[in-house]
């Protein structure tokens, strides 16, 4: 039988149905469910669930609200306890009275979630007990209480009730006067009032020359402002200030971008991809610029990974082993063949095929480069094998044909006349 944990405070507390309140544990290792689940219990929430890894968990948080979670930070496979809070904040499945808590071994985390754009709502340094994991709701949800409004009107777009509430919030609990001071640039920026919002941003960072989000703020009013290297003067203080403030790099990217200056767009996206070497966003943006700088080894590095990243998931697409293969290519035009590049090709080619075994276009396109390749290392044999097969599944009907010119060049190539 599981003992509850009580104190005064919840004693007097006791009109919340704590029994009714969802909880959703994420935690890879099973003695840690275990422990959370009994803590909880302890704290009189009965109806809680359990998820082992970041991916089963997303999809949990989609189907059904949750009142609090507790996530590991490290937990195993692809996602981490950050990037489930990051993806659900930006698929708007996670809802703002959702109380969020990560849990970490870590205790250099606070120098990282005061960073970050999307940080939970509290964290804990493992061990912790009951008490503390009591408390520690209690505060949050008490903060909850009293933006409870500035969350409505910003769900309903409704920015200028927001920015009012805040500023009333602002006067009544002072304690509370940097997050009312995000919300009203937030506001501002919302409302396209790009001028107000920088002279906001200017104003706070006049009180303190260290608040990081006040120099991003900055920078998003002049990147609208249509001021890209105002911009990136002010991005590259964010980062100085704060190293895991990642929106910064990817706005950086952003405004060396605008400037036409892709070698430094590479390297914001480069250092940013050192915090979060699984984003996949990031690391399809690497492999864009790259392949516009024509770093095709940098490029092909970044698809790698994307591939990598995506294999198997929901997320892989034919696309990425094209963009892969493209990279492949230019690589051995540009510098002499490696069996590595070869063997990596041939895989890329072997996937392709077989992710786009029904699509007649996929299967010709992944005989094309087989036998442009087999020409390119002078091994005609192995070409003419490839293109035997190819035709017998034209003829079935299982690739795409050519034109009768296109056919001709390459029988020419193979020297089949």
């Amino acid at each position: 039988m599981t003992k509850t944990y009580t104190t005064p405070e919840k004693d007097r507390n006791s009109t919340e149905n704590l029994s009714k309140k969802s909880v959703l544990i994420i935690e890879d290792m099973n003695e840690m469910r275990l422990m959370l689940r009994s803590m909880m219990l302890s704290l009189g929430y009965t109806n809680i669930e359990v998820e082992a890894s970041g991916q089963s968990a997303l999809k949990r948080i989609a189907a059904k609200h949750f009142d609090i979670i507790l996530s590991d930070y490290n937990l195993g496979g692809r996602i981490n306890g950050q990037q489930v809070l990051e993806i659900a904040r930006k698929n708007n499945i996670l809802a703002h009275t959702t109380i969020f808590i990560m849990i970490t071994a870590d205790t250099g985390y606070d120098s990282v979630v005061s960073a970050i754009e999307h940080h939970p709502d509290s964290y804990m340094v493992k061990p912790f007990t009951p008490a503390t994991l009591y408390r520690r709701l209690s505060r949050i949800k008490l903060q909850k209480s009293i933006f409870s409004e500035v969350d409505e009107h910003r769900s309903n777009l409704d920015f200028e009730a927001m920015e009012s509430k805040a500023k009333a919030i602002m006067a009544q609990h002072p304690q509370y006067i940097s997050l009312c001071l995000k919300a009203i640039g937030e506001s501002l920026l919302s409302r396209k009032d790009y001028k107000a919002a920088k002279i906001h941003y200017m104003r706070v960072l006049k009180n303190n020359q260290e608040t990081s989000w006040a120099h991003f703020g900055v920078a998003q009013a002049d990147l609208c402002l249509d001021q890209p290297l105002s911009a990136v003067k002010s991005l590259e203080r964010t980062i100085s200030i704060s190293r895991h403030f990642l929106p910064a790099y990817d706005e950086l990217a952003n405004a060396q971008e605008k400037l036409n200056n892709l070698k430094a767009a590479q390297k914001a996206i480069l250092a940013s991809l050192e915090i979060t070497p699984r984003s996949l966003a990031r690391t399809k943006r690497l492999g864009k610029i790259s392949v516009k700088l024509k770093d095709w080894q940098t490029a092909e590095q970044a698809y790698s990974r994307v591939i990598r990243l995506t294999r198997d998931t929901q997320h892989e697409k034919i696309e990425f082993y094209y963009d892969h293969l493209k990279c492949l290519i230019a690589l051995q035009e540009n510098e002499e063949p490696t069996p590595q590049t070869t063997e990596k090709l041939q895989r890329s080619l072997t996937r392709l095929r077989m992710l786009g075994k029904d699509d007649p276009v996929v299967v010709s396109n992944s005989f094309r480069v087989e036998v442009q390749q087999h020409l390119h290392r002078e091994r005609k044999n192995d070409a003419i094998k490839s293109w035997k097969q190819w035709k017998q599944l034209i003829l079935s009907g299982k690739a795409s044909s050519m034109t009768h010119q296109q056919e001709l060049t390459l029988k020419k190539r193979l020297g089949l006349f």
